[in-house]
Order: C-alpha cells, then structure tokens, then sequence
C-alpha cells in the first residue's frame, strides 16, 4: 500500500528552491537523499523518512539514472 496523500516531493524545493548545479544535479540529490535519511535535513527535514527516490535526466535525454534508497 502506498498512498498517494503520504507522498512528499521536493522537500527542500527540488532545482527552483536549491539552485540548478549543472553538471552536478545528481550528485545534489544523492546529497540531499542522504540528508533526508539521517535525519539530518534541518529545517526541511521529512519525518519518518525510511525510502526516497530520485530520478535524473540529463545530456540530449538519453541519460536517466534513478536509485532507490531505503533504510
């Protein structure tokens, strides 16, 4: 079961509130994914948090890359 009123995307407010580190998005969300599931996210932390996603497209679109974390 995974309902979709539990969902939370974008706690820290994704590219928009982050910045766009070009080149380095990935390594961002991986960054912020870990942050998430220390516990250690301050202010944007998620509570609860045991499984994330994170998803990339880059280049001419022909590179995706998604990881699935859990804990």
């Amino acid at each position: 079961e995974f309902p979709v009123r539990s969902l939370i995307v974008n706690a820290s407010g994704g590219l928009i509130g982050d910045g766009h580190p070009v080149g380095a998005t990935g390594v961002r969300q991986v960054v912020e994914t870990f942050r998430q599931l220390t516990g250690a996210a301050g202010k944007y932390q998620i509570e609860g948090a045991r499984r994330m996603l994170t998803f990339n497209l880059g280049g001419s679109f022909t590179t995706n890359v998604v990881m699935i974390w859990g804990t």
